[in-house]
């Protein structure tokens, strides 16, 4: 498990925890001097909340989901799934609104974001345990095009709480994309290859 958690403590670029107006807690590798202002900016333009949306931007991935009045955003190098990243937002959003009250900090109007400081210890936390949080699972899937069992990541979440099953889930790599069907017992129960556009 250590080697996996390196894993994503290498790959991760930034956290932030934002509102519309500015941010209220970072977090980047200790050896990164990089700003991603630009990156908030874009983030910040879409104002529909509960969903996660993902950018790819060269060799670095953003995802996003807006909670209320909070925006998360993780920017993670290309070797890290998308439902890894959104399993790693899930966990840090439960665990900031357990720790703050951000309705009730944010409604004085003037405070210091350094109240916020302490979250570092929690996201270091989330990430060196991550996978003891099991909070998602690996699945083996089979691409024609391939032509080779690939891994893939799926959140826990996104199958637990499904409506029906099985779940479609889009799967981009390589320069093309497999829609695969996973039912609730997170087997695969069909592979397609799909189209891409956009």
């Amino acid at each position: 498990m250590m080697r996996e958690y390196k894993k994503i403590q290498e790959n991760l670029n930034f956290i932030n925890i934002s509102t519309e107006e500015f941010s209220l807690f970072e977090w980047k590798p200790l050896s990164s001097h990089k700003s991603f202002i630009l990156d908030l900016n874009i983030v910040k333009m879409n104002p529909i909340s509960d969903i996660f949306f993902h950018i790819n931007k060269g060799n670095m991935k953003i995802i996003h989901i807006r909670k209320k009045k909070l925006i998360y955003t993780i920017g993670a190098n290309n070797e890290l799934q998308f439902q890894l990243l959104e399993a790693l937002l899930e966990q840090l959003s439960l665990e900031f609104n357990d720790m703050y009250d951000a309705e009730v900090i944010l409604s004085y109007g003037t405070f210091s974001s350094d109240i916020f400081r302490n979250f570092n210890n929690n996201i270091e936390k989330i990430i060196t345990n991550f996978y003891e949080l099991n909070l998602i699972k690996n699945v083996k899937v089979f691409c024609t095009v391939c032509n080779k069992v690939l891994p893939l990541i799926v959140k826990k979440s996104f199958i637990n709480n499904a409506d029906s099953y099985p779940v479609p889930l889009v799967y981009i790599h390589e320069g093309h994309a497999i829609l695969c069907f996973i039912d609730k017992n997170f087997d695969v129960r069909g592979v397609e290859l799909v189209n891409i556009t956009g």
